[in-house]
């Protein structure tokens, strides 16, 4: 007997949402990944232990259903960002901010879907290194995007499935040409204003805002949707047959910043509302005018302190900063906006 290695194996999904829950879509892009093996689990079982059989443990075991939780880490690129941020979040508007000079330019907008609570499903299909297995009724829970210094910016997202695994054939997809997206990327600026809208293809931050990039340590966002599967009467697959958000999105954000003054301590104080923009800025998109990157800029248009805790790290000062994201009318409590050359997501 040999041992099994997952070093040739490969995760594809598909890019195209299933036009309905757990119908399957066909693969068109490939991610490297970290971290564990996808799997299917038994979500409900029970024994007729409670029931007099005339014996005196358990005779029989049913599983009523199953589920598939599951995670995927890797170091952030703008087509990952956007691919499992759309999943989470549900909502992307997709243009071109040049498509004269630069055609193969496109720009996403993600935002929360607040009108739909029935969220995305995608395809995915796994190499084990021992046989392809197909993932149906795929759907984003929440995204996790974090960066330190000497480090490569990261993203880990936790998904969920029907719970229905299947051979499957398919070869592996493209992973797309883009360079990791590095700290030497990152800015993280606080303050200014929001202007624009997604519509108008022009949301931009501007005024004057503070720069903390030289001071960030780290960084941490994430996004949850809370979701949550349902296994509908008169339906005896054993599998989810439909997911939904939850009632709220919940976001949570902190940065460790090295201490320079106590402008940290004085927003926490007096309850000050700011924009918090973090760009992150890669290589030039080649093969037009070199005017676009890239890149990823997350955006959120209402912030305030929630926590401003000095702290050491060795004998240089920092401040653990921790933020409550709050809804704006206009603009909401979150976009994020990546450029790459993808065509668009869930389309």
């Amino acid at each position: 007997m040999t041992t099994k290695r997952i070093n040739t194996g490969w995760r594809g999904f598909s890019i195209a949402k299933e036009t309905s829950y757990g119908t399957a879509a066909g693969l068109s892009t490939a991610f490297n990944f970290e971290g564990p093996i996808t799997d299917v689990q038994p979500n409900e079982v029970q024994t007729n232990e409670n029931e007099t059989t005339g014996f005196n443990e358990p005779s029989i075991q049913e599983i009523l259903n199953w589920k598939l939780d599951g995670s995927h880490q890797q170091r952030a690129m703008p087509h990952n960002l956007a691919y499992f941020l759309t999943l989470v979040m549900g909502k992307v508007t997709t243009d071109q901010p040049d498509n004269i000079n630069d055609p193969t330019v496109y720009r996403h907008f993600i935002e929360r879907d607040l009108t739909n609570t029935a969220l995305p499903s995608v395809t995915m299909v796994e190499y084990d290194g021992i046989a392809n297995k197909r993932y149906s009724g795929l759907f984003g829970k929440s995204v996790k995007i974090s960066g330190s210094r000497g480090d490569f910016v990261k993203i880990e997202t936790q998904f969920g499935g029907m719970g229905k695994e299947e051979p499957n054939a398919d070869s592996k997809p493209t992973v797309v040409g883009e360079s990791y997206l590095r700290y030497g990327d990152v800015n993280f600026t606080r303050g200014g204003s929001l202007s624009g809208t997604v519509a108008g293809g022009d949301l931009a931050v501007g005024g004057s805002s503070t720069t903390f990039k030289a001071d960030l340590q780290s960084f941490d966002w994430t996004m949850d949707n809370q979701a949550q599967t349902f296994y509908e009467m008169g339906d005896s697959s054993g599998y989810v047959t439909r997911a939904e958000r939850g009632d709220r999105f919940q976001q949570s954000l902190s940065a460790v910043l090295e201490m320079q003054d106590d402008s940290h301590k004085s927003g926490l104080v007096s309850g000050t509302e700011y924009v918090l923009h973090i760009p992150v800025t890669g290589a030039v998109i080649p093969g037009g005018t070199g005017s676009f990157n890239y890149s990823c800029d997350i955006i959120f248009p209402k912030v305030v302190y929630k926590e401003a805790k000095k702290d050491r790290d060795g004998e240089v000062v920092t401040v653990n900063a921790e933020f409550q994201v709050l809804e704006d009318t206009t603009y909401g409590s979150v976009i994020v906006k990546t450029i790459n050359e993808q065509t668009g997501y869930l389309i």
